[in-house]
């Protein structure tokens, strides 16, 4: 019961709530208590001292001066009580209400004291008056005390059972705001609970069907509107993660019917009939091509899903990009050189970063390969190094044919190819820029992008 949050808020408020009650409960019933006691105890004294100054001693006599109306106070009827003893324990005077019964005494005590005694099983309260009577002497000079105690008791039995009366009183008034507040805690608590579960419910009805589907920040509590925007954000990305992921299955299997019609096409007639050896030859070698496009793709789509996952292995060390670079150069040269598209490589100073090397190159390699297939005939390649704050920012400028403002936001996605004039260059399957990318971040970094139609494009490289 206690793992769902509105049990735990009842609980907690109706702990909270008893502990105060309890402790002004108790404070109101000791602070009562007291108030009757000190009643009664002051009354008490009162007739203590009222009936001191009825005794007097003469001559080792002790005489009691006690009016009618004393005497019917403590007739046998009364609940008032009295003794008078010595201070040995010897009685001398006792009310006619005592009967044959007497005050509990102890002897020894000196001080006025008060108790709670139960005189014949009744509740009574009991105060010790200790008085110094003077004798009656003939020379004043010397004179003598008496020392007397006088027990005055009342039968406190009306008042215990007030008090009792009260308790009960208390009790149940506890108990009764108790289940008043518990069931308000419960409407409080269900109340405020309930965008909780609007919210719940709203995150629950979305699929992959209605992903466009959001939660109204506006019609919940200002408290819950955080985490109402942060599942808003959270659809966001999944809506556009979903999007990118049914865009990449529908642009791969569309990238991957050319080459299977390819292959298919050349079977088919091929095997209509009887063939020269050249005309299998170029059958053959037509299927090739298309297994090596669609090899490539595949291959490529692997290395996306690795870096994507971050389950890509990479082997860190120190890594000059100078040997990066010129390595790559090295190995597109041939290509460049049948452009006659000319590299000049500047690197001022020797740039350490950590990287793993094939990665690393096949980044460069990559980006300075789209240098070459969409640069012009006779066109230039310059490549530049340079440190910038934290980052080592590499970057390669061409003399291509550039790419238009409204796709260079695009450059990076799957399968995505500028124009027909870019797609129709043969390998250009349009994952090169989103592999580059992804290395870059696993390296801390990221690629810019600048471009002009018609002048030229600038990618810079950023990495520590």
């Amino acid at each position: 019961m206690l793992s769902s949050i509105k049990a735990r808020i009842i609980s907690f408020y109706m702990i909270v709530l008893f502990a105060a009650l309890a402790v002004v409960g108790l404070l109101l019933y000791f602070s009562l208590g007291n108030i009757v006691y000190n009643s009664i105890d002051s009354s008490l004294l009162s007739r203590a001292k009222a009936l001191a100054t009825l005794v007097s001693e003469d001559n080792n006599e002790t005489e009691f001066d006690f009016s009618d109306e004393t005497m019917w106070e403590y007739s046998p009827k009364a609940r008032s009580f009295f003794q008078i003893r010595r201070p040995d324990g010897t009685t001398i005077e006792k009310s006619a209400s005592l009967g044959n019964s007497e005050l509990p005494f102890l002897s020894g005590e000196n001080q006025t004291n008060y108790k709670t005694i139960f005189l014949n099983g009744i509740p009574s309260r009991l105060v010790n008056f200790h008085i110094l009577k003077e004798i009656e002497k003939d020379d004043k000079a010397t004179g003598r005390y008496h020392s007397l105690i006088i027990q005055c008791a009342e039968d406190i039995s009306d008042r215990i059972k007030v008090m009792k009366t009260y308790r009960i009183v208390l009790s149940f008034s506890i108990f009764a705001v108790m289940i008043i507040s518990a069931f308000g805690g419960f409407l409080i608590a269900r109340k405020a609970l309930t965008p909780i579960k609007e919210i719940s419910k709203t995150v629950g009805s979305i699929s992959e069907s209605n992903l466009s589907k959001r939660i109204t920040v506006e019609e919940i509590p200002k408290e819950l509107r955080i985490l109402a925007s942060s599942f808003n954000r959270t659809f966001d990305s999944l809506e556009r993660s979903f999007n990118r992921q049914k865009q990449f299955a529908a642009d791969a299997s569309h990238e991957l019917r050319t080459p299977l019609s390819v292959i298919l096409s050349e079977s088919e007639v091929t095997l209509r009939k009887d063939r020269s050896p050249r005309e299998y030859k170029d059958a053959l070698t037509a299927v090739m091509n298309a297994a090596k496009i669609m090899s490539d793709m595949v291959q490529k789509l692997l290395v996306l899903a690795r870096l994507t996952t971050d389950k890509i292995g990479l082997n860190m060390e120190k890594i000059d990009i100078n040997e990066i670079i010129h390595e790559s150069v090295r190995m597109l040269t041939p290509l460049a050189d049948q452009k006659g598209i000319s590299m000049n490589i500047s690197i001022p100073d020797r740039f350490v970063i950590r990287g793993d090397r094939a990665a690393l190159l096949e980044l460069f390699v990559n980006i300075i390969d789209n240098a070459i297939k969409y640069n012009v005939p006779l066109g230039k390649i310059d490549i530049c190094v340079k440190k910038e704050n934290v980052f080592i920012i590499t970057k390669i400028k061409d003399t291509g044919i550039g790419i238009p403002g409204k796709d260079l936001d695009r450059v990076f996605d799957r399968f995505y190819r500028v124009d027909i004039s870019r797609s129709r260059e043969p390998g250009s399957v349009g994952l090169g820029l989103s592999i580059c990318e992804g290395i870059a971040k696993l390296h801390g970094g990221r690629i810019e992008i600048k471009s002009k139609v018609g002048e030229g494009t600038t990618v810079s490289v950023y990495l520590k």
